[in-house]
Parts: structure tokens; sequence; C-alpha cells
């Protein structure tokens, strides 16, 4: 298979054991309306499955995410961390750069932070994002509603993450306002390309260190839990788009497991930016 026909956001599985046809979607957390050009082609792929997955179930996480799960340890807040001039500092780029006041937050997690930074970027023009809009539509179905990782897990891999690390992103991201907008840019740019292999490399890229924790670990157990998933029902699972490539990725685990995953070109999808 040539590298450009890997590239898709949409795969579909089958296999000789398993019920029927199941599917393999890569999706973004974004409100973007250029992303949701796509909705009717995945709307017919979830129309023909028993159930649909997402990286954790939907429902769950509005009561399984404990308000605590998002803070610093032991009450403490970034100003233990920061030097008073170095949180003023990363406070007043914040405030000019991203309309973000640091203090009402100063007591959460530095990823968590970024990842709000994050979608003050991206276009916010849907209510939800494409997983719930995805999810919502497949419950209105009456579908079976489950989650490829538990919520309690997605904590704990946030906790493993080193604070040292976490401290240094949140000022990379105020030492380099431009670069951190554009690399947004660039991995949305991606996504409506279907690109997903370079999605993939560049989102390895910018874990370093962090990639084994953060995502070669997490495909080994979408991989497990999609092929058990479609072993019992058909199914729609929807990931996040930078796990499907790759030699580790989630579509090469399947296909490890003895699975047949096939691209399924998505029509309609805008790649003008």
């Amino acid at each position: 298979m040539s590298k450009s026909k890997k590239n898709s956001l949409l795969w579909q599985i089958t296999g000789d054991k398993l019920p029927g046809i199941s599917y393999l979607f890569g999706t973004m957390h974004v409100r973007d309306e250029r992303a949701f050009s796509l909705i009717a082609a995945l709307q017919e792929k979830i129309d023909v499955c028993a159930a649909i997955a997402t990286e954790i179930n939907l429902d769950e996480a509005e009561h399984g995410i404990l308000p605590t799960d998002m803070l610093l340890p032991g009450g403490k807040s970034l100003t233990d961390f920061y030097p008073p001039k170095k949180y003023a500092k990363i406070k007043r780029v914040l405030q000019k750069y991203f309309d973000f006041d640091l203090d009402p937050v100063r007591h959460f997690l530095p990823i968590m932070i970024t990842n709000m930074l994050s979608e003050k970027i991206l276009s916010d023009e849907r209510d939800v994002n494409l997983d719930r809009y995805l999810w919502e539509y497949a419950a209105r179905q009456e579908k079976v509603t489950l989650g490829v990782e538990s919520t309690r897990e997605q904590v704990e891999i946030l906790h493993k993450i080193p604070m040292d690390y976490q401290l240094q992103s949140l000022r990379d991201v105020t030492k380099n306002v431009s670069s951190f907008r554009k690399q947004h840019t660039k991995l949305t740019e991606m996504y409506l390309r279907q690109d997903v292999r370079q999605l993939y490399k560049s989102t390895k890229k910018s874990l370093g260190k962090m990639r084994s924790l953060m995502l070669y670990d997490r495909n080994a157990i979408m991989a497990e839990r999609i092929n058990r998933m479609a072993h019992e029902q058909t199914i729609f699972a929807a990931v996040g788009a930078a796990h499907l490539a790759g030699k580790k990725g989630v579509v090469k685990r399947l296909q490890d497991l003895g699975l047949r995953v096939k691209p399924v070109r998505i029509p309609g999808i805008k790649k003008e930016v």
C-alpha cells in the first residue's frame, strides 16, 4: 500500500471471527466547523454498527473525573514552583496573548492549563467537540456507548507526567507564543488533509521523552480493547488521530492482532484552511 493511501482518518476493520464490519476513526477534540464537514459520512458508518467507543466513556467522564484530579498534589500552587518574578511574567504573557487569567487556575496541573490554552487557539464554532457530537448522535440511535480507556486511566496518566516536564511545557508556551500557535495551526491543517502519518510524526516529536507514556503505551491498550470490542459486536471506535499511524500505532497493532484494517477515504472533508 502506498504512503498516500495510508493517509485516512477512517479505517475499516474486518476479520474471519468478527460479527461484522467495524470502523476506526481518528478524531480531533475540536469544535472547529471544518472538522464537522465529514459528519454525514461518519454517521453512515455509525448507523451500521452496534456500538460506539470514544477514548473514554463521555457520560461517565462527567462524574468520574473529580475536581481534585486536575489539581496539583498537596494543595500546592504554581507559585510554589515558579519564583515570584517568573510566575508574574507567565501570568502577564497569558493575559496579553490569550486573555487568560492564571490566578484562578494556579492550583491546576500545568498540563491542564496548557490544554486550556490550546483550546483557546482553536476555533469554537460548534457547541460541542467532534467526539461529543458523534457520541450524542450514536446515543440518539440507541447504540451501545463505550469507552476505550477508563477515566481513571487517563487521570493516572496525567499524574505520571513529571512535574518538571509540565512546568517547562507551560513556560515554553509563554516564551514563544507564536510558535505555540503555529504548531496547533499545522496540526489542524494535517488533520484536514487526513495526513495521519505526518500528524503522528509531529505529535511524537512534540512529546519527546513522554512519547511512550502518552502515545505508545496507550496505543497498545487501545488496540487490545478495540480488538476485544470488535469481536463482541460491530463497533465505531473514535480515538485521537495521532494514535493511528506509525509502527506502534493502533492500525498496525490491530493488524498484528490478526485483523484486516484498510483505509476508507472520507468524502467531503474540507482540505482548505
